[in-house]
Parts: structure tokens; sequence; C-alpha cells
């Protein structure tokens, strides 16, 4: 998808704080410099998780020398839990914590460090989710606010590297979000790399798509169903979808989840249905 000037106005006039946060582009680049400032950093975790951004967007990463004392740049340390600010700080240190993250945490702080919010934030949160705020625990409410944010014509992803678990900062474990895709229940926060949506958005947040097919001598994105043309002028396509330009749909990019992930996974309907666990009550053959 391409966007006119005029559209772009209109995005940053309706999200204007989400769009501040993005890095800075010089001379049509966006570099990130950054630091590990703490000798107790897990530096493969952290690389993979740099390496892993880089190879899917146009954003590049530098690691600075020690004379250099640049003010804005990714600061990668231990505080006292995982976390990160979202996106640039003019005039400071985005600081990215990964004191006691799990597998996926690097790459998860990093992407909001780049700019991306929490997929349960998103603006469209409450077509696909119900979060009861009451289980919430107490002073853990802000990891559930809701922003205006724009999405740029791309759908809320349950696998989504940024989206929480169900159960995440619940009260004895409560459950705090409620899928309306039920079949997502439980998968929901699984996701732990980069997914195809993840990397359409930060794509199109920094323009890295339109720098594409201009490179590419593309007048209009050629690829189909929800890809979109990447950095070697292939098809980057969803899953779901086949041939070079995704323009065979298969199956929905939902459906195409559940088929991978929990192929036993079904909605039941009717009402009376009987209900068979393969192998009950032994654990379900292996596919």
């Amino acid at each position: 998808m391409l966007y006119s000037a005029e559209q772009w106005n209109s995005f940053l006039d309706k999200n204007l704080a989400s769009m501040e946060s993005l890095w800075p582009k010089k001379n049509g680049v966006v570099k990130i410099f950054y630091k590990i400032s703490d000798p107790g950093v897990n530096t493969t975790a952290a690389n993979l998780a740099i390496a892993a951004w880089e190879a899917k967007t146009c954003i590049k990463f530098s690691k600075m020398t020690e004379s250099d004392e640049r003010a804005e740049y990714m600061k990668i340390w231990l505080d006292k839990s995982c976390y990160a600010d979202v996106g640039h700080r003019k005039g400071k240190p985005t600081k990215v914590s990964l004191a006691n993250c799990p597998e996926r945490g690097p790459t998860h702080e990093i992407g909001h460090a780049l700019g991306m919010k929490h997929e349960q934030a998103r603006s469209d949160r409450d077509d696909n989710i119900i979060v009861y705020m009451a289980n919430i625990k107490p002073g853990m409410e802000n990891n559930y606010d809701k922003f205006p944010t724009i999405n740029f014509e791309v759908p809320y992803d349950y696998y989504s590297l940024m989206q929480y678990h169900d159960r995440s900062f619940g009260i004895d474990d409560k459950r705090v979000m409620l899928a309306k895709d039920v079949r997502f229940q439980i998968l929901m926060g699984d996701g732990d790399k980069i997914t195809h949506w993840n990397a359409k958005l930060m794509n199109t947040m920094y323009k890295c798509t339109v720098g594409w097919l201009k490179a590419c001598k593309q007048k209009s994105e050629p690829c189909k169903n929800g890809g979109y043309t990447q950095k070697d002028c292939s098809c980057a396509c969803p899953l779901g979808t086949s041939g070079d330009k995704c323009e065979n749909l298969v199956m929905s990019y939902r459906d195409a989840l559940i088929k991978q992930f929990s192929p036993y996974t079904s909605v039941i309907s009717t009402s009376g249905a009987v209900v068979v666990s393969p192998g009950y009550p032994d654990k379900a053959p292996s596919t």
C-alpha cells in the first residue's frame, strides 16, 4: 500500500505521538546506534534480536565506539526487569533492559525501541479481544492501555511478537484477555519471532516499502493478499497464500496459523455435538 503526502499528513494529525517516536532518517537511511552498557547482558541474544529486525526491515544498526558521546542511541542494559522505551527519544537514549527476559524478550523489546506498541494496545483491539481490567495486578494496568494507533491496514495478529499471553499480569494467574476468535485463546502470545504482519507494519511505518518499490522500479505494489515488496524485490507473503506474487489465497492467515500450530483446534457451533480428542487420554498424535 502506497500513501500520498496528504494521507501521511492525515496519519500524523491523528497519531502524532506514535509517529514522533520513529527514529529519524538521514539521507534516506534509518541508522540506529546502540551500546551494550552492562557487562552482564547476554550479547548473543541481543545481537540475534538486532539481526532479526535488520533482516526484515530497512533499519540499520551500528555499534557505538567507546569514544562516541552522542545523546540519542539505543542503550541495552540490565535494569530490574525486561522492558524498553517506545521509540526514539529526543536528546536522550532509548533504554532497552534485558533483565530476566524470556526467550523472545530481546526481539520483543527492540520492537518497542523501534516504535511498536503491544498488540493489545492497538486501536482495534476491542474488535479482537476482551480485556478484563479487574483481573490485572494493581499497578500493572498500563500494560493494557489502548492507544489511537494507525495500523496501515495491517490486521490484528494474535500470534504477533508484540502480543501478551492471556494471563499476563493477571491476579493469581487469572485470565486477563479473551480472544474473540476463540481458536487463539491458548496460542495468543506464543509468537516468538517477527511475524509477517509485524514486519509489514514496521516497514510501512518507516516507509521501507516505498524505497524498495522505487529501487525495484515498481510504480505500484505487485504483491497481492497482504504481501509486500521486500529489499531483494521479491514478495514477502503471509501464511495462507502461494505464488511469487502471493496471488493465490489458499486460506486466511488465521486459518493457516491454526493449521500450522494447533491442527486439532476447531470451533464447535452445533448444539449437542460429540467431541472426540485423538488418542485420549494420551497426548494427541504428532503431526
